[in-house]
């Protein structure tokens, strides 16, 4: 979705504000998305999550979970089916640079997608683990302790949109510190401790691939935008259906109203057109339409809305 629509006011309110000869404006308050901080654009994207490996059990793991929780919330934020979005590993090749342009072009056509993230080999530092601490809460005996440690690690990722003009390589980097963690009766030996807190990369990874996610969260902006209309039934009907959102539904109308030799009418339906092509998606068919009105007879609002678009479209 594009926008999360606002009721503000009701069609009955409307009604009684109406000019009977020339066109009203009336407001409509959208939450509108935009684009990422990263200023990736994942929207109606086929999208895939690669990860790199070398052989490294502990690296191999920690960044195929970070892989894992970076697809899934990836989902979860654009609303895709559980699983859509493609999970790709790949062994390193010595010499290979993988933040190259051409070499994610390659990885791009070999996954079939529009984005691909990749996120290269993961630089560990030396793991530790603590001693046993005791748990209050009622647990079982054997997870009456649990041992914490420290895993410093580097991340480097690249991503590339096959969809953008600019056909830009997005670097990002990072250095934090996981916790890896170990339940046990307080009896273990450190080994066990430390080969548990190993197996507990898997759900720490992620949990990071999950805090990765939030820099390509979509953002959203309130904004206000203009349809016109005058009294008459399918003129009330269509507004009501763009307070809906329905914007399809409202297109349908404002293209019955069209077949009329008043020019200023016309304008006003394929103004709204533009409007609602803009509030679905389709940036190129706004502009036409959105022309045909200004051909017609520009409308004082028909600017503010072009410079919309045209900054949609880049």
């Amino acid at each position: 979705k594009y926008c999360k629509m606002k009721h503000l006011l009701s069609i009955s309110a409307i009604m009684l504000l109406m000019a009977a000869c020339s066109p009203t404006r009336h407001m409509i308050h959208v939450e509108m998305r935009y684009p990422s901080k990263a200023g990736i654009d994942l929207v109606a994207k086929n999208i895939a999550v690669v990860h790199l490996h070398n052989g490294n059990g502990m690296a191999d793991r920690f960044s195929e979970a970070m892989a894992d929780g970076l697809a899934y919330s990836l989902e979860q934020e654009y609303d895709a089916a559980n699983g859509s979005i493609g999970l790709f590993s790949m062994p390193v090749v010595s010499g290979g640079d993988y933040s190259s342009k051409d070499t994610l072009i390659n990885v791009l056509m070999d996954t079939g997608a529009d984005v691909v993230f990749l996120i290269d080999t993961l630089a560990l530092g030396e793991m530790t683990m603590g001693g046993p601490s005791s748990i209050a809460a009622p647990v079982s005996v054997d997870s009456s302790y649990i041992s914490t440690g420290q895993l410093p690690f580097t991340m480097k990722m690249y991503a590339f949109d096959a969809m953008n003009m600019e056909e830009k390589v997005y670097n990002f980097a990072g250095s934090s510190v996981a916790v890896p963690f170990a339940y046990s009766d307080g009896k273990q030996s450190d080994k066990i401790i430390y080969d548990r807190g190993v197996a507990s990369l898997t759900e720490l990874g992620f949990e990071a691939g999950r805090n990765l996610s939030s820099t390509f969260r979509s953002q959203w902006k309130h904004e206000q935008y203009s349809i016109v209309y005058y009294e008459g039934e399918k003129w009330y009907d269509a507004l009501a259906k763009a307070e809906q959102y329905d914007w399809k539904g409202a297109i349908d109308i404002w293209m019955q109203l069209l077949s009329t030799n008043d020019l200023m009418k016309r304008a006003c339906a394929e103004y709204n057109i533009s409007v609602a092509c803009y509030m679905l998606g389709d940036y190129q068919l706004a502009i036409e339409w959105l022309d045909f009105s200004d051909k017609d007879n520009k409308l004082p609002i028909s600017d503010a809305l072009r410079k919309r678009i045209d900054a949609r479209r880049i």
